[in-house]
């Protein structure tokens, strides 16, 4: 039950910090810090709540953030065969992959939805979710609660 709650918190911590500033994702690196931790249920259902939030307050046509997280776990995926999982750079390497992503699959959406693409704002929001996916994530890591990295999980 515990474990319901800091996540909750997370998201509504999350969803406030992407009102702030916009067109960063702030819930990525909590969706890395679990694959890290290999809670495959916890990840499937933080998708699918993450994604219909995302989906429901975005303006861009549906499947923008089921690719984008879905490209969090390739990533990881691709990733783990080369690096250390856990190191910050890592997730350095993470971030710069989702900064770059983001421009790409945006533009994407928008050619799709036939909407205006301002190349150069998607462009710095990329930039900034390299800058900020890290050290979110090294935050997260510092700040999860000992008990919830060793509970039982399906």
């Amino acid at each position: 039950m515990f474990s319901f709650f800091w996540w909750a918190a997370f998201t509504v911590v999350g969803i406030w910090a992407q009102r702030i500033v916009p067109g960063v994702d702030f819930l990525a690196p909590g969706l890395l810090l679990c694959i890290q931790m290999e809670k495959k249920t916890l990840f499937f259902w933080l998708i699918l709540v993450w994604s219909l939030i995302q989906e429901g307050a975005g303006g861009l046509p549906f499947g923008y953030s089921l690719l984008w997280y879905s490209s969090i776990y390739v990533v990881y995926r691709c990733g783990a065969m080369f690096f250390d999982v856990q190191s910050f750079m890592f997730a350095l390497l993470c971030g710069a992959g989702l900064g770059v992503l983001h421009p790409l699959l945006t533009g994407m959406m928008a050619m799709l939805a036939d909407m205006n693409w301002a190349s150069d704002r998607y462009l710095f929001e990329g930039i900034l979710q390299f800058i900020i996916f890290p050290l979110e994530w090294l935050f997260l890591k510092y700040i999860y609660p000992e008990r919830l990295k060793h509970e039982f999980t399906v």
